[in-house]
């Protein structure tokens, strides 16, 4: 469920977004009552943490610090998942020249590795460029990887598949995410005979910090990891601008089966024009064909001073692709289209998307449905308010997704 904890839209969604890391779920097989009871009133503690957390936050600044301080308090009591969560918020708005931010990150990771110290998760450096892509894998069970510390490197990887394994799901996200973010919400898919390779491209958490920026050319960092692992059938999932490059990488590697957008995206500049009216959106798109850099970077700093979810958009934005001024962040996404590949699209695919999200324009939906043309199927799922799942990357409500890319995987996985 989408929880109220801010009247501030972007806030409210990026703790409903951290939220799904920390609840606790049933795991399988079903568990007793007691043990129901016992979740129960967990998550019941942490909702309430969360909630006397958000009640501090009135800006950026005091965002940043709750939020640390939250996560401070978590880490002292090995609550190490909630302090992973924590000091991801904490890192959220911080400026990326910020040392604070650094140490956020570090923390981080070393709070999540922690949390997830018992499973058998292996971590990789993928060899790119002059540098390397982070991956975590998480072989199918049974007949999983021996028992590894998870912050220990592996290389190189064990190529031998898992017993029983039914596939292999490589997984990514877009904008802002980090690949960890994913694995409690995934870790479960190896008891269900699936492989998981999460893996961070350019533009993307420790990726970026390694000088890599963002590329809409998804197929090149997608082509090294499937050539590390020596995969030569994957389905992969793309995650909120992931919906874009997931396709755009199947597009030109056939080593991928099958794809999965959680949730759809079509084009860069959606993330800003799903903001404006149509009048001011045709305008922004002129003085971009145009070539109005100044009078383009005079508008969109001035709107920035007032718009908080519009600044923390262009300054991040312009972090992940390397560029320093508003109109070369929105030319470089601008490239990020579908309409450039999507003809090229020849497998079996699912699209996911929220009726209320908050920066993908959902009538893309029809549009995207219309132009696969050359693609072995599609299907198509637009959860709603009632149902839950309504909101970018069905946050409040993936176990809806989750639904809907199990029963995909088993009826065109083969």
């Amino acid at each position: 469920m989408f929880l109220h904890f801010s009247n501030d839209e972007q806030m409210n969604f990026q703790i409903n977004r951290a939220l799904m890391s920390v609840l606790s779920e049933p795991a399988l097989p079903p568990q007793t009552d007691e043990n129901a009871r016992t979740l129960a009133d967990q998550n019941a503690r942490t909702l309430a943490e969360i909630t006397a957390a958000a009640s501090k936050i009135t800006d950026m600044a005091s965002w940043s610090a709750t939020w640390w301080a939250a996560a401070e308090k978590a880490r002292t009591e090995q609550r190490f998942k909630h302090a992973a969560a924590y000091y991801r918020m904490a890192e959220f708005y911080l400026p990326d020249t910020s040392v604070r931010k650094e140490e956020c990150y570090r923390l981080f990771r070393e709070c999540f590795d922690l949390a997830y110290r018992e499973d058998s998760m292996e971590r990789f450096e993928v060899p790119y460029q002059n540098t390397y892509l982070p991956a975590i894998r998480l072989k199918a069970r049974p007949g999983s990887a021996p028992h590894l510390c998870s912050s220990d490197i592996v290389s190189p990887p064990n190529l031998r598949s898992a017993e029983n394994e039914r596939g292999v799901i490589l997984i990514h996200g877009g904008y802002d995410s980090f690949m960890e973010e994913f694995y409690p919400l995934l870790k479960e898919y190896p008891d269900k005979g699936y492989t998981i390779l999460l893996f961070e491209g350019p533009g993307q958490g420790q990726a970026r910090k390694n000088g890599l920026v963002f590329t809409y050319e998804w197929e090149k960092p997608v082509k090294a990891i499937l050539d590390y692992f020596h995969l030569s059938s994957v389905t992969i999932l793309g995650i909120s601008w992931g919906g874009y490059l997931a396709p755009r990488a199947a597009a030109f590697d056939k080593r991928i089966h099958y794809v999965i957008c959680c949730d759809i995206f079509y084009w860069g500049l959606d993330l800003i024009l799903s903001r404006l009216s149509p009048l001011k959106g045709t305008v922004l798109r002129l003085l971009l064909l145009t070539g109005r850099r100044e009078l383009i970077n005079s508008l969109i700093r001035r709107k920035m001073e007032s718009d908080l979810d519009l600044n923390w958009k262009i300054t991040h934005g312009m972090y992940i692709t390397g560029t320093t001024a508003p109109y070369d962040f929105l030319k470089n996404i601008e490239c990020h289209r579908l309409t450039d590949c999507i003809s090229l699209v020849t497998q079996d695919v699912l699209l996911l998307a929220g009726a209320c999200d908050q920066y993908v324009p959902v009538k893309r939906m029809r549009q995207i449905e219309r132009k696969l043309t050359h693609a072995s199927s599609v299907t198509s799922r637009i959860f709603t308010a009632s149902e839950g799942g309504e909101q970018h990357c069905q946050v409040g409500g993936f176990n809806l997704a989750r639904t809907e890319i199990e029963t995909f995987l088993s009826s065109t996985v083969t």
